[in-house]
């Protein structure tokens, strides 16, 4: 289904690059046990070898930290790309603008209608590019961090402060990109509304307020980022560890090649996918209502909870899992 393979593919292409590059770049590189989503990138896919290590000009000369920003700010901002049509799709079923449709009949209905660029492609492009430097380049970059932050020094980090960590980056590259996320599921749900990004981002900031940008519906995708991260870093390392010993090159000794770090991610981002989509379709709802139906960030916490308790009971569980699961019509 296209809802669940939009966020695993960019999953694995963001953990399958990201963690493969940091470990060519440096042998003390720690191990890759978080990766957000969507995150590093097809081409960054491409780039590297099995067999070799990755190196670029005036990169392996960086800092850690800034190298974790880069590869996965401008990485996953490449397969944000590649699969802008997915996520179009996807926001526009969770806002309910195309839940009479499979997502296979609204995409060939969409196309028909304005075309594959116009009507799939274009929309939100560059507020979904954005958005993903912003969001996976604060979280790779401060999940190393992050994780030795909780971890006291000269242990090993366990399960539990992995998990911390990546919460802890997951709630902040969620806050540090909520404008651009706010303007994106505006421009994905009504793309003739605006003529582009600055423009969406202009008309919001001038009826909303700062507020409408950059708290709107924040109460939503913090957790959501959260609970991204946490899917992937309880899974990644078990299935990692268990595939390794029946991987040939990585059973024979040859280091872990890179099609073992594509099939865990993929792996991983259905089941971070799974987890937070309840959690991405609230997001989606409360970042498209500008009318204050669904009064999210914008309200008080305690209101805030409420609506969305009210959304819970009128659409029910499978209704907040359509981020994942996307429903036929009965």
């Amino acid at each position: 289904d296209d809802d669940v393979a939009r966020p695993a593919a960019s999953s694995a292409a963001s953990s399958a690059a990201s963690s493969y590059y940091s470990s060519s770049c440096s042998s003390s590189a720690p191990p890759p046990s978080v990766v957000s989503s969507p995150a590093s990138s097809v081409l960054s896919a491409a780039s590297v070898s099995s067999s070799s290590s990755l190196t670029l000009p005036g990169v392996t000369s960086l800092p850690p930290i800034l190298r974790d920003v880069m590869a996965g700010a401008v990485s996953t901002a490449m397969v944000s790309a590649v699969l802008n049509p997915m996520d179009v799709l996807k926001t526009r079923r969770q806002v309910g603008n195309a839940t009479s449709r499979t997502a296979w009949a609204e995409a060939l209905h969409v196309a028909k209608l304005q075309g594959p660029w116009r009507g799939l492609w274009r929309p939100g492009l560059t507020a979904s590019m954005v958005r993903e430097l912003l969001y996976s380049g604060c979280t790779k970059g401060l999940y190393p961090v992050a994780r030795d932050f909780v971890t006291p020094p000269g242990e090993e980090p366990t399960l539990a402060r992995r998990a911390a960590a990546a919460a802890l980056t997951g709630l902040g590259g969620s806050v540090c990109a909520n404008g651009p996320d706010v303007v994106k599921i505006r421009l994905f749900a009504e793309p003739n509304r605006y003529r582009g990004f600055f423009h969406a981002l202009g008309d919001i900031a001038g009826r909303e307020g700062l507020q409408g940008l950059f708290v709107r519906g924040v109460s939503a995708s913090a957790p959501r980022g959260a609970a991204i991260a946490i899917g992937e870093v309880t899974t990644y390392d078990h299935t990692k560890a268990t595939l390794r010993k029946h991987w040939p090159a990585a059973a024979a000794g040859a280091g872990e090649p890179f099609s073992l770090h594509v099939v865990t991610s993929l792996i991983i981002g259905v089941v971070a996918t799974t987890v937070a989509a309840p959690f991405d379709t609230l997001n989606s709802r409360v970042m498209a209502d500008d009318e204050d139906v669904i009064r999210g960030a914008s309200s008080t916490p305690l209101r805030s909870l409420s609506k969305r308790r009210a959304l819970w009971l009128s659409f029910g569980v499978g209704g907040l899992l359509i981020a994942a699961w996307a429903r036929t019509p009965s």
